[in-house]
């Protein structure tokens, strides 16, 4: 019986010293989501091309402002809020777009 236990313990032991080791390694990085660079935005709307890179550029402007917001969870460190998704998407798409500037200066 005491064989047994220590049978037992021993793999526990090696099934945690090998799952440790394997995130230690950076092999399971692969896991882990990264940042990557926007492709070109070609859609063949001009308007639209032209106010999406407007409106991301509003959302890391939102980002940066509100930055150390008392109790505001971690996770909104890096990603936004859906209110200022909204408002982003209100102030360039809707209020904003790009057409109208564009007829103005003609």
């Amino acid at each position: 019986m005491q064989n047994q236990n220590a049978n037992t313990v021993l793999t526990v032991v090696v099934i945690m010293t090998t799952f440790t080791a394997a995130l230690q390694s950076g092999s399971t990085n692969l896991a882990f989501s990264q940042a990557v660079d926007l492709i070109p935005i070609n859609t063949g709307n001009e308007t639209l091309d032209g106010s999406l890179p407007i409106f991301y550029e509003c959302i890391d402007e939102s980002l940066d402002a509100s930055e150390n917001t008392p109790h505001q969870a971690p996770y909104f460190e890096d990603e936004p809020t859906k209110n200022e998704v909204r408002v982003c998407y209100q102030e360039v798409l809707v209020d904003n777009p790009l057409e109208e500037e564009n007829v103005e200066a003609e």
